[in-house]
This record gives structure tokens, sequence and C-alpha cells, in this order.
């Protein structure tokens, strides 16, 4: 008995092959579906914001209850609750399209995600895999330059011009059975520097979104790839 268990506990893989990574989906994401939507999200704090915040042009007073709001940076100096459809109706008097109030903002940004010491929103893969379902984080995470740690391979879908690799964490939710990667595209524009797969890499870069099919794809666009020693944990729980 002795021997096919130490046989065992010593020849089994203690991670994943890329073909399992593979069959688990890493090349079909439905970006920003999910039932881990909210713990991904990057507005957690978002609905703290004061009573009275504005909200989108034209949406019903249910999505913004009345109340007085404290400015920014500015205690005690108070603003009057944001009246959606009298802005919806000033923007339309003057021929203009409706002003967006939304909740989230750069300021929201800046304070719930760290930065590197270079300036980049650090933001692990899911987090931006799950932005694909939010136009108003999209807003505001467009053009922003972001540093992420994942794991790598070749990108097999759109990828015509060979300009693109994939990368991915492994996120658990029970056991390492039900592992799902969340993978998004890394754009260089050119021919990508060499990498190993299922190596792990730090990407730096800007957000960007580009409408392939019927799907909003989350993407960075590289400035730089380099190899990376593994985090301590190589899934997300």
């Amino acid at each position: 008995m002795a021997v096919p268990v130490s046989y065992a506990a010593i020849n089994t893989p203690d991670q994943f092959s890329s073909r399992a990574v593979v069959n688990k989906g890493l090349y079909n994401q439905n970006y920003g579906q999910g039932g881990l939507a909210d713990q991904f999200s990057l507005k957690k704090e978002a609905g703290n914001r004061p009573a009275g915040s504005p909200t989108v042009a034209g949406a019903s007073s249910s999505d913004s209850p009345p109340g007085p709001q404290a400015a920014a940076g500015q205690p005690g100096d108070v603003m009057p609750p944001v009246n959606p459809q009298e802005l919806d109706r000033q923007a339309k008097s003057a021929g203009a399209e409706a002003k967006n109030y939304g909740h989230f903002t750069l300021k929201d940004l800046e304070a719930q995600v760290p930065r590197s010491k270079e300036g980049n929103f650090m933001l692990e893969v899911p987090e931006i895999f799950y932005t694909a379902g939010d136009k108003e984080v999209q807003s505001v995470l467009n053009g922003q330059s972001v540093e992420t740690i994942a794991q790598v391979m070749p990108e097999k879908v759109n990828n015509d011009a060979g300009t693109r690799v994939r990368i991915f964490r492994l996120q658990v939710q029970c056991c390492a059975a039900d592992a799902r990667p969340y993978s998004i595209p890394v754009e260089f524009g050119k021919t990508p520097p060499a990498f190993k797969d299922m190596g792990w890499v730090k990407v730096i870069g800007k957000v960007t979104y580009r409408q392939e099919g019927n799907q909003t794809v989350p993407m960075v666009e590289a400035v730089s790839m380099v190899e990376t020693a593994e985090p301590d944990s190589k899934m997300i729980y």
C-alpha cells in the first residue's frame, strides 16, 4: 500500500496542464458574464456614496434618492440634489446629448485600486474581465495604464496577424477540480516577445475595449511583458 501511495504522491501533477486549461474554456470566454461579477467588480465602494449622488441623466428618481451631498474635498459644503430629468431637458433644449453623470469615477478607481510605483493600476485579470459588463466602469478604465501578473498562452482567436497572446488566472470556488480560467487578450501590435506556455508574466499596458462578434472584449494594449515569479497562490479564491 505504501509504495503505490508514495508513487502517486510524487508523480501526481500539482498544477493543470495547458490542455486542461484549454478544455476548461480558456478561449471560450463570455466577457463580463458570470456569478462572481460582484466579487470582482471595481464598483465595490461606489454604492456607499452619499444619497443624492448624480446618476445617469434620464434615469428614474428611484435610482437617485433625494438628499444633500457634500462636495468632494469640501466638508460642510452642500450641493443640491441632482434632477436627472431637468439635466436631460436642458441638454435637449441646447441641442446636445444629455450628460452622463455616472456613479463610478476616476476618483473611485484611485481610491479602490492600488498603484505601482510607476503609477499603473494593479488589477487582477478577473477584475479586467468583468469590466466588459459595465459601461460606466469601461468609460473610466479605458486608456488607463494597468499592471497585472498572470499566466500566458498563445492567442488562438481573432489573431490572424499574430500580434496577441492570452493571459489568464485560474479562479477556484470550491476545490481545484472546479477551477475556471478567466482570460483576456493582450495586443502588442507586432510579434509578441517570446514566452513559455503556462509561464508567469507581468504585463504592463493600457486597457482598451473592442467589439468582436457580439461581445465587448476587454484587453490590454501592451507596453511590456516580462517573465516573473509566480505569486504565492497560483489560483484566486
